[in-house]
């Protein structure tokens, strides 16, 4: 995945090159079991499996899981001949897919990850200047915080702006699933830097492969190009309904389950954090975190690899008497609460994907 991963931790095991198959230790991994170029592209399996690891990220069902046991030996070997087609294919919305899949897939094992040393030394892996604190949470460069709290979703999210953490000495506090976040932006960037470089001849059975995976998702790219530009709301843009239902949170007020959904999407088709999200419903008398962080994850598509749900439209809203925008000039003239800041800005709308 690049040149800049260039540490290797003892308290990293070989069954952590299935997890993070981008460390040094991986590729040393794949040199030790004799695994060239040429015996890994000669291998059905893995070709067929690298094939799939990037066709899932294109396809409804988006099935594809590393396998366990024996199997976790190839898996290395997967996902580097994964990125190989991606750069053979070049086109940018794939690798900008399985770049997030991938990457989420990183972020929910570093999550999972009972030991929060092994955070500390993929972060290290990146070559980040990180430190952990006696309470348990992380000291970030303020350089490497910004870096990569500014790119993509991060930066729409008040909670990553650097003026709203703790600095101390050159470097911001963050809690461990806040590192693990920032992680997930990191090794999202390093897939699209690797996929981006140019693919010199390749053997004709691999070329094959290429050509048949791009085939493929040509055929699907329409549904995932976005007509205009997607330009994310300031909160004083917010739709009517989400202001409010922003408040009635903040005061403690039970909301119903349309109520809830249809906050909870909307910001995060915003790029509103999931930690931010959670925080918001603090509040409310029947609050637990574990469930609510839970149900905010699964909306987010984190847990399944895919994008956020979508908010339900006006006129669903109208029907669970959420709407609260009906004398609302703008309301009148949009279909979903994700249009309305658009049509304030008088900016055009955004085409709605197809198949989602």
């Amino acid at each position: 995945m690049g040149d800049s991963i260039t540490v290797e931790f003892s308290k990293l095991t070989i069954s952590d090159s299935l997890k993070y198959p981008f460390l040094p230790m991986a590729r040393k991994f794949i040199a030790n079991l004799g695994l060239d170029f040429d015996t890994i592209t000669s291998l059905p399996e893995i070709r067929n499996r690298a094939k799939q690891r990037i066709s899932s990220t294109f396809l409804s069902e988006n099935d594809f899981s590393e396998k366990t046991g024996k199997f976790y030996q190839i898996e290395t070997a997967i996902y580097a001949l994964a990125i190989l087609y991606l750069t053979g294919i070049a086109e940018p919305i794939l690798t900008e897919k399985f770049a997030l899949f991938e990457a989420q897939k990183v972020n929910r094992h570093l999550k999972n990850e009972k030991n929060s040393d092994i955070i500390l030394e993929i972060a290290k892996a990146f070559n980040w200047n990180v430190k952990k604190n006696d309470d348990g949470s992380f000291a970030v460069h303020f350089a490497k915080f910004l870096e990569t709290s500014t790119r993509g979703r991060l930066h729409h999210d008040s909670i990553w702006k650097l003026v709203n953490r703790i600095l101390e000495k050159g470097l911001v506090r963050v809690s461990p699933r806040e590192l693990a976040r920032l992680l997930q932006e990191d090794v999202k960037n390093q897939i699209e830097k690797s996929a981006k470089q140019e693919l010199g001849k390749v053997p004709e059975q691999i070329q094959n492969d290429i050509d048949e995976i791009k085939a493929d998702f040509l055929k699907r790219k329409p549904q995932f190009e976005e007509v205009l530009q997607v330009i994310k709301a300031q909160e004083s843009d917010y739709p009517p309904c989400i202001t409010a239902l922003m408040n009635r949170t903040s005061e403690g007020h039970h909301l119903s389950h349309v109520e809830r959904f249809t906050l909870v999407t909307y910001l995060l088709r915003q790029g509103i954090s999931v930690d931010t999200i959670v925080k918001m419903f603090s509040n409310v008398s029947d609050f637990k975190e574990d469930k609510t962080r839970y149900q905010v994850e699964h909306l987010s598509g984190v847990r399944m690899g895919k994008e956020p749900y979508m908010p339900y439209n006006c006129s669903s809203l109208q029907t669970h008497n959420v709407c609260s925008g009906a004398n609302n000039p703008i309301c009148r003239t949009i279909r979903n609460p994700l249009s309305y800041h658009l049509r304030k800005k008088g900016l055009p709308l955004v085409k709605k994907r197809r198949g989602r």
